[in-house]
């Protein structure tokens, strides 16, 4: 009898040391696998954290040549545009023309602003060019990282466009422009003032048959990086046909519209003279204006994906937090100058 007990009790102890044996190594194991969660965790909070002082160095980097860029453009951008009026939805240059006329040196005055522009904007992106390098692999070391450098990209990408449309040929064109107006304005001063028709062709004539005129205009009106100007003298639909048969081909494959656009373009020298300079200059500060809230876009990108850093379980998309602070309660990206 004693045996069969001694027996049952035996199984019931193995039974019962099984179990132990197995809730321990359960516990070991949950152990284990906590103890390399937290180590993940911990790993991926210093990848955070790490991450967050970068973009965080290189957002105070920025704003500091975002705000000497603003220095820049907020002189241009006064000079012209406090000087340009809309009247019944058209843009009146009378108060800017006047301006160039009375001073000899507004128009100097102005391409300097604009080559200060160029080298600030330069420089801001060559800085958030040079400092991606530092920031994408530790953007990348984190969840949803790919999102945040296609972000990181785009207003990169953006602000290098915005950089070649404020340098792709404004002060160029001016430079060309101021020549063949101060010419014109030297050689028939008087005569361009309330202009009658007849007179209108008799210049005409004098122009279109003089070289030192068609010469200077031939450059403007050829040359692709003043096309986005140029085009207002080509006829409307004809856009697409003058880059491709007069502009870029090596003899010209439609010398009626060619012709077309230089006798418009003359016909503007007589009639709008130092306007055409003001366009020039407007279309200039709307470049500017626009690179300047292309750049405004790096610093609320970077101010986005340091929040989403900082709040890492925040269920709000980069996306979304970018929109919140484009607003006017946050950083007024359309708003705001700065």
């Amino acid at each position: 009898m004693s045996s069969w007990f001694d027996n049952v009790q035996l199984g019931f102890d193995m039974a019962t040391s099984l179990t132990i044996v197995g809730a321990a190594v359960t516990w070991i194991i949950r152990e284990k696998k906590q103890a390399e969660a937290e180590k993940v965790r911990g790993i991926n909070q210093q990848v955070r954290s790490t991450s967050l002082k970068k973009v965080q160095d290189v957002l105070s980097e920025m704003e500091d040549k975002f705000s000497l860029l603003i220095n820049e453009t907020q002189t241009y951008e006064n000079m012209i545009d406090n000087r340009v009026r809309t009247v019944d939805e058209q843009l009146d240059f009378s108060r800017l023309n006047l301006a160039i006329k009375r001073d000899s040196n507004f128009l100097v005055k102005a391409i300097d602003r604009l080559q200060a522009i160029r080298e600030e904007l330069g420089q801001f992106y060559e800085l958030i060019q040079v400092r991606r390098y530092s920031l994408i692999p530790l953007l990348d070391a984190i969840e949803e990282g790919d999102k945040y450098i296609g972000v990181f990209q785009q207003n990169i990408d953006e602000v290098g466009d915005a950089y070649n449309k404020v340098t792709s040929g404004n002060v160029s064109l001016l430079k060309e422009l101021e020549i063949i107006i101060s010419r014109l304005n030297e050689e028939f001063g008087d005569q361009l003032i309330d202009v009658t028709d007849d007179v209108k062709k008799e210049l005409f004539q004098k122009i279109s048959a003089d070289d030192k005129y068609m010469q200077p205009i031939k450059s403007i009106i050829f040359d692709e990086d003043y096309f986005y100007w140029v085009q207002r003298f080509v006829p409307s639909g004809k856009e697409d046909d003058y880059v491709e048969k007069v502009i870029r081909p090596s003899n010209i494959e439609d010398t009626d519209l060619c012709s077309e656009v230089i006798v418009h373009f003359i016909l503007a020298l007589i009639g709008k003279n130092h306007e055409l300079i003001s366009q020039v200059l407007r279309t200039a500060s709307v470049s500017v204006m626009k690179a300047r809230i292309e750049c405004k876009d790096i610093l609320i990108s970077l101010s986005a994906i340091s929040h989403k850093l900082v709040m890492d379980n925040n269920g709000a998309s980069l996306n979304n937090v970018i929109i919140k602070y484009d607003s006017k309660e946050y950083f007024g990206r359309d708003i705001t100058i700065r």
